[in-house]
């Protein structure tokens, strides 16, 4: 038997099925996502290259079999439910009250699953929550885009 990820939409929300090893590792059964915050949906043809560094403390993985659990990051939170072989279904997101950054997922055919996660999000109209990171930045950074140094001692500007 293999461990892959089952995926359901419904009511508007994506969830997650884990199978029981994973789910055991995990320590949650489900994963849920609204389609609200769905953003970029693709496939990633190694599964490494959708793990980003530094697990959380409820990261659990078996070396070349797979890896399952939270991963954080500067930009937030990814789950991932990954095997150590085989493509990944890779969804990000977008908006700050998404409960994850990204998910990265093993499933029995990743490129099924990505379209028809694209035709729910278009046949429901989901529009993606942008950030315009430039004006973040300008609102934490000040509105005139400069830090303030503090006065020199010695007399020169």
């Amino acid at each position: 038997m293999s461990l892959v990820t089952r995926l359901d939409i419904d009511n508007g929300e994506l969830t997650v099925h884990l199978p029981w090893r994973w789910a055991m590792a995990a320590r949650r059964r489900t994963v849920r996502l609204p389609l609200r915050f769905l953003g970029e949906v693709r496939v990633e043809p190694h599964w490494w290259r959708a793990v980003r560094p530094r697990p959380a403390p409820g990261y659990r993985f078996r070396p070349g079999r797979w890896c399952v659990g939270e991963i954080k990051h500067t930009r937030g939170r990814d789950f991932i439910a990954l095997r150590a072989q085989g493509p990944a279904l890779v969804v990000s997101t977008s908006g700050r009250q998404a409960p994850y950054t990204r998910l990265a997922l093993s499933t029995v055919d990743p490129e099924a699953d990505a379209a028809s996660i694209r035709q729910v999000a278009t046949h429901e109209k989901v529009e993606p929550i942008g950030v315009n990171f430039l004006a973040a930045w300008y609102i934490r950074v000040g509105t005139n885009g400069a830090r303030k140094r503090p006065p020199r001692r010695d007399g020169r500007c």
